[in-house]
Formats: structure tokens, sequence, C-alpha cells
């Protein structure tokens, strides 16, 4: 599975090896169910600075270098749960009360909803890129209180909580990825048939966090039938949004697979003073005294946010 997910992440500018190593891939065996799914276990203690979750450590704010007033989930992620319908569950995302813990009170001391804060149709992203003085003119030029959008679910942020390395719906979309693009031989089945099962399981994937995250095997058929394969936006932008989606909790990849596809067309903001002159960055920058020998060689020059790897169509 990870070789097909490497196979894939250098089709861009390797044709050729990512065919070879998807084809071997698929004669290797690949995860086929959350059952699968390799996760790295986690434990309270035996005290906070070891073996707890980092990203729980970072958003609980029962944590104790918990210092921020809430853990808010991006207007770009709650937009595309909700659907083109906002005033409708109809076409929701069974996933946005799942990544939504609801528009809350969030302190050190207590967790309390507030009025119409669990109801799907009130969800509010915060808009990406923005500082307090920026959201108030945003809203008319009143104080915008920080409850006024959703916040991440608290059921995923127990210091317990397991990482996620990896999973069966992102081998199921990378096979459809294959498929529509003529990469490697041997896929059996068709684009839509794994784009399907892989909606599937990863909408399945959350109960690990909390029973209550179960999705029903008819609550996926509905949002595929709203959704059908190839209907409302081309094959390949639904993969690359759905694949994006499946690595809620694992970010680092799905900055991956977007600076890839190019899916979802994420939309840059222009914060002032910012490193990037308003660009989404597409590289981490390195230190000048470090020793990878590909970085004194110039292999990853320029050196800043806007470079690329290599896969990325950076030097090699």
């Amino acid at each position: 599975s990870l070789m097909l997910r490497l196979a894939m992440r250098v089709s861009n500018v390797d044709n050729a090896m990512a065919d070879k190593y998807v084809t071997k891939a698929l004669s290797g065996g690949l995860m086929s169910n959350n059952d699968d799914n390799p996760w790295v276990p986690m434990a309270p203690g035996p005290n906070p600075a070891i073996n707890q979750n980092g990203i729980s450590r970072t958003f609980n704010p029962n944590s104790p270098n918990w210092s921020i007033t809430g853990s808010f989930l991006s207007k770009t992620l709650i937009d595309w749960l909700m659907g083109p319908d906002k005033t409708s569950v109809a076409d929701d995302d069974p996933r946005l009360m799942i990544f939504s813990g609801g528009i809350i009170e969030w302190t050190s001391s207590s967790l309390k909803p507030l009025p119409g804060g669990m109801d799907p149709l009130n969800q509010n992203g915060l808009p990406n890129g923005l500082d307090q003085a920026m959201i108030n003119t945003l809203y008319g030029g009143e104080v915008v209180d920080y409850q006024t959008f959703s916040s991440v679910n608290p059921l995923m942020m127990d210091f317990d909580e397991p990482y996620q390395l990896m999973n069966a719906a992102e081998c199921r979309f990378l096979m459809a990825e294959a498929l529509e693009r003529g990469i490697g031989t041997g896929i059996p089945g068709t684009a839509e048939d794994h784009y399907n099962l892989g909606v599937k399981l990863a909408m399945q994937l959350y109960a690990k966090y909390d029973p209550s995250f179960a999705v029903s095997d008819g609550r996926v058929a509905q949002y595929l039938e709203t959704y059908p394969y190839g209907v409302a936006k081309p094959p390949l932008e639904m993969i690359g949004e759905q694949l994006w989606a499946s690595k809620f909790m694992n970010w680092w990849e799905a900055w991956s697979d977007w600076r890839r596809t190019g899916f979802p067309a994420l939309i840059p903001v222009n914060y002032p003073g910012n490193s990037t002159n308003g660009q989404i960055p597409t590289k981490i920058s390195l230190r000048s005294d470090q020793e990878n020998p590909n970085y004194k060689t110039g292999a990853t020059q320029p050196d800043d946010m806007t470079g690329k790897v290599w896969w990325d169509g950076g030097p090699e």
C-alpha cells in the first residue's frame, strides 16, 4: 500500500516509474478494509510529554500547554462537507458532525454546546488567513466571538487517541486515479468501483475514535447517489477531493496529495507581511546547517516555502 502511495506520488514527473511500481504494488496485495488500517497507539502517560497524542495536546483545552480560546475548522472544509445547498442536510457529507463538534463554548474546564450549535445547518467554518480585526470587518464591523465557528470535535482529542498513518480508502482512491490516467496494469474493476468503495471506507473509519462516529452503509449509499461519480465534477477532481477529505487528522499527507493533484482548488490568502507573497506553501524550508547531501548540492533550491520538491516538479 505504501508502494502504491509512493508510485502515484511521482506519477506527474516519472510516469514510467509510477507505472512499474503501481503494477508491482498491486501484485503484492493492498489493504482492503478498515481492519487493515495502521495506527500508532498512544497512551495518557507516564507523563504529558511521553506517549500522548501530540495533536490532542495542541488542540484539546484540557492540555496543560493549551493557551488558545478554541480549535476551529476551516470554512473551506465546512463548506465542502455541507454541500452546495446550505439550507438542507440532504446533500451533507456524513462526516460533517464527526469532524465538527458543533459550535460550543470550549474552555479548559468545560465543553458546553451553544443553542443550535449541534445543528448541521448551523455549522460555520472559520475563514482562512484572517486575524480578529479582519474577521470583524468581514462580518460587518461587529466584534465576532469565537463561539461563532465550528469547533474540532472534542471526541477526537483524547490524549490517548492513536495516530493514523494510512488507510484502505487511500488505496481505493489511488487505484481509481491510476485507472483514469492509465497508470499500471492489472487493476481489477472500474475507477467508479474503487472510488465508491473508497468513499465508504473513508466515511466509516472514524468509529476508531468514538462509536458514535459510525456511518451506516445506507448513509454512504445516499451520499453516493447524491454525488454520482464523474457527474457534478470531473472524475479526477472528485477523486482528489475525497483523497483530501480522507486524511483528516493526517494533514501532512493531505498537503502532499494537494501539491500533486491540485485538488481541492484552494483559494490562497494574502495576510500582510506573509512569507510567500500570498501563495500557498509548497515546501518546508530547511536549516542551512543541516547535513542533507541533496540540500548541499542544490537539489532543494530555492530553499523557501514556494519552492518545490522533485516529485512536485522541482529540481532532482
